[in-house]
């Protein structure tokens, strides 16, 4: 088995890194904005609404996409089982991500009746019965992305040299958006 290159490890990286920018401009503009209810009340608090719905599918989504399995019918799909299945990782190394890879998989557990139903179909069922789907304990997300942090971390490191860590730029954006909404 031939080892991922640097373009296919750097690939992972960047779709790992959107996820965690997704997830951090979710939390940071509603889960964890002191003024969520200020601003829901504003003039401008049916579009914030829409954008928390907007944010927070597709952060459950990319996280989902993450976990496809690697050979699905005739498509590869970039993902943590991809990585993990033809790295042509050394033992020591396989162990680590398939322990982390067993770690990651609980958020997209709880993820995936959301995924299968609402996130990327109309289930007509679903819609009707409107059963709440992607919960997940408070602060689940926050250990998932500390996770695939350390994952892409071995990954990296291990094509490419080098460590890799999330960018926190969505950080200071999030919050600049933030201070200009009165």
């Amino acid at each position: 088995m031939f080892p991922h290159s640097e373009t296919i490890v750097r690939k992972f990286c960047e779709i790992s890194q959107a996820t965690y920018d997704a997830w951090r401009t979710h939390r940071i503009l509603f889960h964890k904005n002191p003024r969520e209810s200020e601003l829901i009340k504003s003039p401008a608090g049916k579009a914030l609404i829409r954008l928390s719905i907007i944010t927070q599918e597709y952060f459950l989504h990319q996280v989902s996409k993450l976990h496809d399995p690697a050979v699905q019918k005739d498509q590869v799909n970039l993902g943590i089982d991809y990585i993990v299945k033809f790295g042509g990782w050394d033992g020591t190394v396989k162990a680590k991500l398939q322990l982390l890879q067993k770690q990651l998989e609980e958020l997209p557990k709880k993820i995936r009746p959301a995924r299968n139903t609402i996130l990327s179909h109309n289930d007509l069922e679903t819609y009707l019965n409107e059963p709440t789907l992607g919960a997940f304990p408070d602060e689940a997300d926050t250990e998932y992305f500390e996770a695939l942090e350390k994952f892409i971390n071995i990954v990296h490191e291990n094509v490419i040299g080098e460590p890799w860590h999330f960018s926190k730029d969505v950080d200071v954006e999030s919050q600049l958006l933030l201070s200009s909404l009165k």
